[in-house]
Order: C-alpha cells, then structure tokens, then sequence
C-alpha cells in the first residue's frame, strides 16, 4: 500500500495467519525468519484496521439461505471473566448469519441474535434448532412468531443434533486460544466478528467441495483473500 514500508502481500498473509490461528507474537517471529522484521505491535494495527475494512464491504452483502439454522451458545473468557458467545449458522451453505457476545443467557440475548440473523438473511426460517435452554423457544418465537418451529437437538448420536454448529465451535475454540489476552469486550467482539468474516468468505471448506459458505451460498463478494482487501486500500 501506498507509503507502507511492508508489502501488501505481507500484510494480507499475515492477516490470514492471525485468523488461520496464530498470534501476533508468531506472525511477527514468522516475518523475522524471511527476513521481514517487523513489530508485533503493528501486526496487531494491521489486523485491527484490514477487520475494519472487511467487515464493512462483506457485512452488506446478504447470503441466500436455506430455511433451517442452527443456534448454540458457548462460553469464552475476555480479561479472566466467563461471557457468553452466541451464534446462528445455516444449515445447508455453513453460512454464518449472526454471532452475540453477552454476560447472560437469556430471552433477550437469543432475541439479539435472532434479529441479527433475520437483518442478514433477509428470510424466516421455517426451523430453528438448538440445545435444552430455557430461553430459545420464547425468544425464537417473539421474533418470528408461529411461522417458525424450534426443535430442541437430543445428543451427538441421536438423529436431531446440533453437530454442525459443535463442529463450528471447536474451529472457533482453537482459534481463540490467542485471543485470551484481550482486555475489553469491543476488542475481543471485532476479532470474533473478523473471525466469521474468514470463515464465511476466506476458507473453503472439504464439506462444501473447497468452496467457501459465502459462495455457496451465492455471494459474489468482491474480494477472495485478505491480501485482495488490503490491496483495495489506495
């Protein structure tokens, strides 16, 4: 980029290294050793502003979805304090509609997310399903009425589960490994959202034929890479 002194190359790599699962501390040894040095300090600028970036040119673009989704909450800790991560995924394309950081697990929390996921889709769904909370099926059903059923998942090895959404939060739980040191609540929600932003639009998934769930799911995003949003920024 204009007046940079690293590559666009380096930075839209090192962006893909922070999401793909490394810190900054690495991303900055891993520069190092190819004779790039550089200072963990500005890998962290690069990842915070190119997120930025990403989030406002994808965030827009709306997923054509099946009428199926998964719901599930799972807890994190940001500055030595259980939160809770909320997220709706589709069925069919792995498309990741809507994530919620909350201190709660209540009706309100899975109204936040809900309404977050229908502003993406732009559609009812005709089923939701999710674990035995005591919340869903209220909060599923002030968003969205009757016209959507909620299904409560019964175990990994029963016939209705909610393996897709698990599958996803192991992937998620890895990655957050380095995301422990963050200090406040805006922080660590950008991150999480530009952790989904690379799910849905920058790693193909085995699952989806190599394709990634934006694709699938009939997005012709204008950017493949992160090193092609770093690139757009002239």
């Amino acid at each position: 980029p204009f007046k940079r002194q690293y590559t666009t190359e380096v930075i839209g790599d090192s962006l893909t290294d922070y999401y793909g699962g490394l810190s900054f501390g690495e991303i900055a040894e891993k520069l190092e050793g190819k004779g790039t040095p550089v200072n963990e300090s500005t890998v962290y600028r690069w990842v915070i502003k190119y997120t930025q970036k990403a989030l406002e040119a994808l965030d827009p673009l709306k997923p054509k979805v099946s009428d199926t989704w998964a719901v599930d909450e799972t807890v994190i800790k940001i500055n030595g304090h259980n939160v809770w991560f909320w997220d709706v995924i589709d069925e069919d394309t792995r498309f990741l509609l809507a994530s919620h950081i909350s201190q709660t697990r209540t009706i309100g929390d899975v109204k936040i997310v809900m309404r977050r996921a229908h502003e993406r889709s732009g559609i009812v769904p005709h089923f939701i399903l999710s674990d035995a909370l005591a919340a869903y099926p209220d909060g599923i059903e002030q968003i969205f009425g009757a016209d959507t059923h909620h299904i409560q998942a019964r175990g990994i090895t029963h016939e209705i589960n909610n393996n897709l959404i698990e599958r996803f939060h192991g992937t998620l739980k890895a990655r957050y490994k380095v995301m422990r040191g963050f200090k406040t609540l805006d922080t660590a929600e950008l991150m999480l959202d530009g952790f989904l932003c690379h799910y849905n639009f920058f790693r193909p998934h085995m699952s989806l034929s190599n394709q990634t769930p934006a694709e699938v799911a009939g997005i012709k995003a204008p950017f493949k890479t992160w090193t092609d949003i770093v690139r757009a920024d002239k």
